[in-house]
């Protein structure tokens, strides 16, 4: 294999220039860098990252010592330890040691061969601390279990075993009559005999209703037929892990005359569950996710670990508690989004589990749903979707107040997020509305452009500026130049950014975050239309800069513009994160695994999405409640954001299977509290939000598309605006 001699003879450079070139040390020029890589390639050079980390003095891989990947609870954690330890900088290295006890201690010493840098494991030795501390005197350690002895640099991860025993036991003594079977892991391993002690808290040792089968791994699919012994039956039998439960299903198919018992499983916490299933839920992924934080901050930063990193349990999920109705119908006007097409995937379990059939009609936009609000034939439906920023204005005329409606609004509202306050709820100081998919901007962009060293060290050379993630639009802009190839050749994508410019909803929305920026609003402190500024003029000619980076299209919906994102040919944009899914799901998607997502540049995003409210011509409003109870659910609002919805409830949120798909919700939760309603005026008889936005998204259409001046367009603005609005005398 070729050598960083050969390499650096051949591209005509040093040693130290390859060294640095290899290792990503950004202190080379581009051109230098281009004349290494073509040296390498032609010589059949490849980077060995072993031999790449011994020479740095260290070898960055982590060991993770399991059971197997078979069962669902490891292969949550490995999934993420995989991805998570690898965005950092490290190996992960599995051994599966299949709960048996030599294999588990040959695989310790053959991972210490390999001069880890730290070990996770599910141990199924009894002594495992002190066997493992022995072994290991200088490497940090994780133990998958709840409890340990107090080691240095040990930390012992994990959820509540005894209470997870005791919960199941309950639910069993209040639902079960009949005979129980547990079947459970070997009890010496710490967790499973913190289980069996919580569990026996409410069936003593000895009860003779219950049959407690213990085992190892190994032994499962032979223990499971024990449970079917002759003249044997069993109401409910609950399983510690899927494993458990997949083979009292084979052996009851065997080994029963009976039907199969019904099943209580401990298992991961996911987005979408079978609300028929008995499931016990804990949220391995987020485990993993916490100990990889924690172990990084350990081996990057030597923050000391913690003795114990202690997981809240899920527990059972609740179930849709609303009253089953009978063949009570509603009709609900919406747009065309990802949140109607979710919420249609549903309608079927909405039938099922509560007897309410909801119609819904689904206008292609918000302008079409705008003027059915303005016409008599609004007064059909129980329940309106609308956009957030038509609350000051339509809620009132609309809705019922909610205290007029009896029902536990607070606690329906108790789920949410606390970031939304009462932006997607209050109007004019009165509760009109609950949030349905509450959205705001955040940036988008190429992760893998702006970390390559290449791009990095251009960037550099021609702006002497690092290229990083933009916190202002003029940073943005400068960025978008840079990979805009018609101005940089050498930009291996066609535009810096892709741009929504289209219409009533889409301009503004590009437009304004420049215009909070600057330091500029649409109506002054009286509430007069105040679009000609100085401010309003930077924020235009800041946007019809960025619509020069782009494919210059005008795209009419928000759709169209993540598809041109997701095609590749765009390094960013900015967009409502209510359709964000659209970037991953659309099949011409190449973005998968290369997207980064950050604040809207200036930091002062909007508020976007829909409020959902009960209008005053519904007649039943105690159906249309029993509707938003389901909606909030803790079984329906994980499901509806999967499908592409996006609930605003914590459940969702808060759903580790969800923010892995889409990773933006954290960030999104964040943007919440700076993002910006449009205002509203009292100054005007005739204020409407949506006109107002309407003549500003023409003038800004006509300056985009290089029809008028950037300062004529605002001029018209303002003066159209002043022609359609009539001040209260």
């Amino acid at each position: 294999m070729p050598t960083i001699k050969d390499i650096a003879r051949e591209a005509g450079v040093s040693h130290g220039t390859v060294s640095n070139v290899i290792n990503g040390r950004g202190n080379v020029s581009v051109e230098k860098i281009r004349l290494v890589w073509q040296a390498a390639e032609k010589l059949g050079y490849k980077v060995n990252a072993k031999a790449q980390s011994l020479r740095q003095g260290k070898d960055r891989t982590i060991a993770v010592l399991l059971p197997g990947i078979e069962d669902i609870r490891y292969a949550a954690m490995y999934e993420v330890f995989q991805s998570e330890f690898v965005q950092r900088g490290y190996a992960v290295q599995l051994f599966s040691t299949h709960s048996m006890e030599t294999t588990e201690l040959s695989m310790l010493s053959d991972a210490l061969n390999a001069r880890v840098s730290a070990v996770i494991t599910s141990s199924c030795l009894a002594d495992a601390v002190d066997r493992y501390r022995a072994e290991t005197a200088d490497l940090p350690l994780v133990f998958l279990q709840r409890t340990g002895c107090a080691c240095t640099d040990v930390m012992c991860a994990g959820f509540d075993p005894e209470r997870t025993g005791r919960e199941i036991g309950q639910y069993l003594r209040q639902h079960c009559t009949g005979r129980v079977g547990l079947f459970m892991e070997t009890n010496p391993v710490t967790d499973a005999a913190l289980f069996l002690k919580g569990f026996q808290t409410v069936y003593p040792a000895g009860d003779p209703s219950v049959q407690v089968i213990g085992c190892p791994n190994h032994q499962i699919d032979l223990r499971a037929f024990e449970f079917f012994a002759p003249d044997t039956a069993y109401d409910f039998i609950a399983c510690t892990d899927v494993r458990r439960e997949a083979a009292l299903r084979a052996a009851s198919a065997y080994a029963s005359r009976h039907p199969c018992p019904r099943l209580i499983t401990q298992s991961i916490r996911s987005a979408v569950t079978d609300p028929g299933a008995l499931v016990y839920e804990l949220d391995y992924k987020r485990l993993a996710h916490r100990i990889v934080k924690t172990l990084c901050s350990r081996l990057d930063k030597e923050t000391p670990l913690p003795p114990q990193l202690h997981m809240k349990n899920d527990g059972f999920r609740t179930p849709v508690s609303v009253p089953v109705l009978s063949e009570q119908c509603l009709r609900m006007l919406t747009m065309a989004s990802p949140s109607t097409e979710a919420l249609s995937n549903l309608l079927p379990h909405l039938e099922k589990t509560t007897g309410i059939h909801l119609e819904l009609t689904v206008l292609p936009s918000l302008r079409d749903v705008y003027d059915v609000l303005q016409t008599p034939s609004r007064s059909r439906y129980d329940l309106i979707r609308m956009d957030v920023a038509w609350m000051d204005e339509l809620a009132e005329r609309l809705f019922r107040p909610l205290d007029q409606i009896p029902f536990d609004w607070d606690g329906l509202l108790s789920k949410v997020i606390p970031e939304l306050g009462e932006n997607y709820t209050v109007s004019h100081g009165t509760r009109y509305c609950v949030p349905y998919d509450p959205s705001t901007q955040l940036m988008f962009y190429r992760r893998d452009l702006f970390t390559d060293p290449t791009y990095k060290r251009m960037y550099f050379e021609a702006y002497r500026k690092e290229l990083k993630v933009p916190e202002s639009f003029g940073e943005y802009n400068r960025i978008a130049g840079f990979f805009t190839r018609s101005r940089n050749p050498a930009s291996p994508i066609q535009y810096g950014s892709a741009v929504a410019g289209g219409n009533v909803v889409t301009s503004p929305s590009e437009f304004m975050p420049r215009l909070f920026e600057a330091g500029g609003d649409l109506l002054d402190s009286r509430g007069r239309i105040t679009i000609h500024t100085p401010q309003a003029l930077s924020a235009l000619k800041n946007y019809q800069e960025t619509y020069s980076c782009s494919d210059r299209i005008v795209h009419d919906v928000w759709k169209n513009v993540l598809e041109g994102f997701a095609d590749g040919s765009a390094a960013m944009t900015v967009v409502f994160i209510n359709y964000a899914s659209h970037i991953l799901n659309s099949k011409m998607s190449s973005i998968a695994g290369k997207l980064g997502f950050a604040p809207v540049p200036g930091g002062v995003p909007l508020l976007g999405g829909g409020v959902v409210g009960i209008t005053r011509d519904c007649a039943h409003p105690e159906t249309a409640c029993a509707f938003l109870s389901w909606l909030y659910s803790d079984l329906v609002a994980p499901v509806f954001t999967t499908l592409g919805g996006l609930s605003p409830c914590r459940s969702a949120y808060g759903n580790r299977d969800i923010n892995e798909r889409h990773p933006w919700l954290s960030t999104a939760r964040r943007s919440f509290p700076s993002a910006r309603r449009r205002g509203n005026s009292s100054y005007y008889s005739n204020f409407s939000e949506l006109q107002m936005e309407n003549i500003i998204a023409s003038c800004v259409r006509q300056a985009l598309l290089g029809e008028i001046g950037a300062e004529d367009a605002l001029r018209q603005a303002q003066a159209n605006c002043e022609a359609y609005f009539q001040p209260n005398e």
